[in-house]
């Protein structure tokens, strides 16, 4: 990929990002007063992140050093643990956070 490639794609990135920020409030001059879909807009960040990060939360643990069953439990156990604090409204960092050490420890106890 050239240097002219990665400039394009980081433009029509920051493009696609702006205008998904921008056609909302363009659109939408008065308050919403639908429940449902106030709802649907304040939740699909999280259902989006959730659709990012959960399957490669499955794989991310995978060490070639370790047996397959001690990586699957680490990361089962992170992504509990990763829930558990989002459920109590931890923040995002803290969530991140809570899952990886999580997941970190558990591996190191049954390695």
């Amino acid at each position: 990929m050239t240097d002219t490639d990665l400039f394009l794609l980081a433009l029509a990135t920051g493009a696609a990002s702006w205008l998904l920020r921008a056609i909302p409030l363009a659109l939408l001059r008065r308050p919403l007063r639908s429940p449902r879909l106030v709802a649907f807009i304040r939740t699909l960040p999280y259902a989006i992140l959730a659709a990012m990060i959960v399957p490669d939360g499955f794989s991310a643990t995978a060490d070639p050093a370790l047996p397959a069953a001690v990586s699957a439990t680490g990361a089962s156990a992170g992504l509990a643990a990763a829930l558990a604090l989002a459920l109590l409204g931890r923040s995002l960092p803290t969530v991140a956070l809570g899952g990886v050490l999580t997941a970190w420890a558990l591996q190191t106890l049954l390695a």
